[in-house]
């Protein structure tokens, strides 16, 4: 007992101290219809793309955007420009290649990208909003070898999944151009990490295989902020200026982890013996998020175009996930700069001028991540492209349906210093539903 003990800690920590990246299992994996990327190994994993339709299609411009008729789960100061009852929902579909020495690897996915409905409760001075979406996600799966004294080559395959969701009720008030609002609900979610080793004792007699794992249970209360207001300017222009804030916040987290050891002997054929050095379940810990500040301007000219620049700031110099955190890297303070805008060609085009009445949306953003590994800050770009197709003309009138569609190419990392690059392309789309539901109308 004591000798196992022993070999499975000297392994585990000759892994536990490394942060550099393994070598993809093979380029088939994964097989579970998810993105496998290596940097979801590390936090809470890959942050996801919680914006709306409309607004990737125009890099992520999200801050300052505010709509009569599309839902800007992003900033909630925006519900209260809503002229309607606004119905969303969209699904993703994603292609990731992942790129590690001269190894590639490509994996797919199909998810909800999110869900809103919103309505004013009084007509451009209150309104609610209850929505849906993804925060992050954990998929990889990779395979590396190390050499220990006295066992020689040791096989080490790790993979993870899971991540964390959000879902909110959003209200918002505001009178003279001016309007704040806020989300609140209830983060939730689990992530699990795995590593499987595999080796023989020095005396080549028994096969061992270690089994050390860690599972994270996530639920607490998480609350967004924003601000926004929006000047009308001659010949129906406007300018709009909007900010956000998620302050640092600590959500409820249970731990269980565990480590197995499996003894088998080489030449005979019997069942393994299973040795559980430790295990503990239920540790009370915390998983305190990063601070986000956001700040975008907009201007256009009503129900023809808009265009705007965006600007996120992330603080993770208070970010913590539990007490166990051997081997992870620097967390970086991140940002995210994004430009893009929308044009639709004729307001008033009839189903006979059906492509004038299509909106195009285009875009473009930069960033650095929070992750630093091997002294490496890992960098990202993208570009994008959208449109809503309206189901008959008129976007604008308070009964209208349209599909919203969304691609977007993404850049990530580097192969600098023993790190992968990531190319995602990534496509949304949703449909879009407005109606006068909720509203009282007056009897003349």
């Amino acid at each position: 007992m004591r000798k196992n003990k022993a070999f499975a800690l000297s392994i585990f920590l000759s892994f536990a101290t490394s942060v550099s990246f393994s070598q993809i299992v093979n380029p088939s994996e994964p097989s579970s219809g998810r993105l496998n990327s290596p940097y979801s190994r590390f936090g809470v994993g890959n942050w996801a793309e919680n914006r709306g339709i409309n607004l990737r299609g125009m890099g992520g411009i999200a801050n300052g955007y505010s709509s009569d008729h599309v839902i800007n789960a992003f900033n909630p100061a925006s519900y209260t420009y809503l002229g309607a009852t606004s119905f969303e929902f969209g699904l993703s579909a994603a292609s990731n290649s992942v790129r590690i020495n001269e190894l590639v690897t490509n994996s797919s996915t199909l998810t909800i990208s999110h869900l809103n409905l919103a309505f004013p409760i009084i007509r451009k001075k209150l309104a609610m909003n209850i929505g849906y979406m993804p925060v992050t996600n954990v998929y990889y799966k990779t395979q590396d070898s190390s050499f220990v004294d006295g066992m020689g080559a040791v096989k080490n395959t790790s993979n993870g999944q899971g991540g964390l969701n959000y879902g909110f009720v959003g209200l918002s008030g505001g009178a003279g151009g001016f309007s704040v609002g806020v989300n609140a609900g209830y983060l939730f979610g689990s992530i699990k990490h795995s590593s499987y080793l595999n080796g023989v004792d020095s005396n080549a007699m028994n096969l061992r295989v270690t089994d050390i794992s860690s599972k994270y249970g996530f639920s607490g209360f998480y609350f967004k902020a924003g601000a926004m207001y929006r000047a009308t300017l001659k010949n129906n222009h406007y300018l709009s200026i909007g900010a956000t804030t998620a302050l640092k916040q600590d959500i409820n987290t249970t731990l269980d982890d565990y480590m197995v050891v499996g003894t088998k002997p080489v030449s005979i054929i019997d069942p393994i013996v299973v040795d559980t050095i430790s295990a503990n379940y239920n540790q009370q810990t915390v998983l305190t998020m990063p601070q986000e500040y956001g700040f975008g301007i907009h201007f256009g000219k009503q129900s023809s175009y808009n265009i705007g620049l965006d600007v996120n700031y992330y603080d993770w110099s208070d970010f913590k996930l539990g007490e166990h955190q051997t081997g992870v890297p620097a967390y970086n303070n991140a940002y995210r700069l994004g430009l893009g805008g929308e044009v639709l060609p004729n307001p008033k085009a009839t189903m006979k001028q059906y492509f004038s009445a299509i909106t195009y949306r285009l875009g473009a953003y930069y960033g650095m991540d929070y992750l630093r590994i091997n002294n490496t800050d890992i960098n990202y770009w993208g570009m994008t492209v959208g449109a809503m197709l309206p189901f008959r003309p008129s976007p604008n009138s308070e009964q209208h349906g349209a599909l919203n569609f969304a691609l977007d190419f993404n850049n990530r990392g580097t192969l600098d210093n023993g790190l992968a690059r990531e190319f995602t392309t990534r496509f949304t789309v949703g449909l879009k539903l407005n109606a006068s539901w909720f509203q009282r109308r007056k009897y003349e």
